[in-house]
């Protein structure tokens, strides 16, 4: 009714590439739902084709990149997402996948600058950053990719302004993104098992409990040789450990972990993981349209998806076991 003017107005809490692509959407001769997912339906295909992106340079064996792409477009939660709820993880999810590509390709300004992409499209992309900082300086990457990032993400986040939309309301969609009265609003972390404690009460203790197992996560990346497989590894175990750790998380917030985690399906001793997450996710989903009147299921899914967690950050730190041995002298 308000056409693009609309695009200035505080009527939902997404930034503006998603909006536009709604606004864009509409001016379609069709269903104002249809239009929707027609939008998020090609977030999947973007999301296909970046994971065929990553797993043309880092190819596990067994894992052909057409593979990884069909595989992607139909585990239940990226279904889910588009084709029933009409969300939009696709979108920055595809992002943060091509964003880890190019890291394996040692290509520092093309990573910042696809996460900046992504930030502007949903909050949760933030739980990649730790990725990006440890690599980068691990590899001494130059400082004017995170300035350049921060330049396209504002060019993308506050076109609002132009329509009348103030800075400060502009900048708080992403308060309201992260605002929530609960320690754990449906997310099956570990929050699910206190579920007397208030989001005033757990908030702190949750952000110290975080910080402390990625500093860990870190130190186990820091202290042996570099490679891509290592590369991998870290970013699946920050987006795992940050929905699972962090306060006041949704159920879509493993959308990230759920997808990429895809790569280890051909790993042995990793393709639980991926298993894992689907799984879960897909109990999410289900309980989320019951209502989450159930809370066993939830409790089931949380220690679940803390074996598949201990999976990843027993792999990180063995493939550094690995590696130490193999740079002992052999004596003859």
């Amino acid at each position: 009714m308000h056409g693009a003017a609309a695009l200035g107005g505080e009527f939902s809490n997404y930034n503006f590439p998603y909006l536009f692509l709604m606004y864009v959407a509409s001016l379609l001769p069709i269903a104002p739902l249809f239009a929707i997912k027609i939008i998020s339906l090609i977030g999947d295909v973007l999301l296909a084709v970046s994971m065929a992106h990553l797993v043309r340079h880092y190819r596990p064996y067994g894992l052909e990149p057409a593979t990884a792409a069909v595989v992607t477009l139909f585990i239940p939660t990226v279904l889910l997402n588009s084709a029933m709820w009409g969300q939009c993880d696709s979108f920055y999810a595809a992002f943060l996948t091509l964003s880890l590509s190019y890291l394996l390709r040692n290509d520092a300004r093309r990573a910042w600058l696809l996460w900046a992409v992504a930030l502007a499209f949903k909050l949760q992309s933030v739980f990649f950053l730790p990725v990006l900082v440890l690599i980068s300086l691990r590899n001494r990457f130059h400082l004017m990719s995170p300035i350049l990032a921060a330049g396209l993400w504002a060019t993308l986040s506050l076109p609002p302004m132009l329509f009348g939309r103030s800075l400060v309301s502009t900048l708080g969609i992403y308060v309201k993104q992260s605002g929530e009265d609960r320690l754990v609003a449906g997310a099956a972390n570990v929050y699910e098992w206190f579920p007397g404690v208030t989001a005033a009460e757990g908030r702190i203790p949750a952000l110290i409990a975080c910080s402390v197992v990625l500093l860990g996560i870190a130190f186990a990346y820091w202290r042996a040789p570099d490679s891509s497989e290592r590369r991998i590894l870290l970013a699946v175990c920050v987006l795992a450990v940050c929905p699972y750790l962090l306060p006041q998380m949704h159920d879509r917030y493993f959308f990230a972990a759920e997808v990429l985690s895809l790569v280890f399906i051909s790993t042995r001793s990793l393709r639980l993981v991926p298993v894992i997450f689907s799984g879960t996710g897909l109990l999410v989903y289900v309980l989320y349209f019951s209502g989450n009147r159930y809370i066993w299921p939830l409790l089931i899914a949380s220690a679940l998806q803390a074996i598949a967690i201990f999976l990843l950050m027993h792999e990180l730190v063995k493939k550094r076991n690995d590696m130490k041995k193999s740079l002992l002298p052999v004596s003859h």
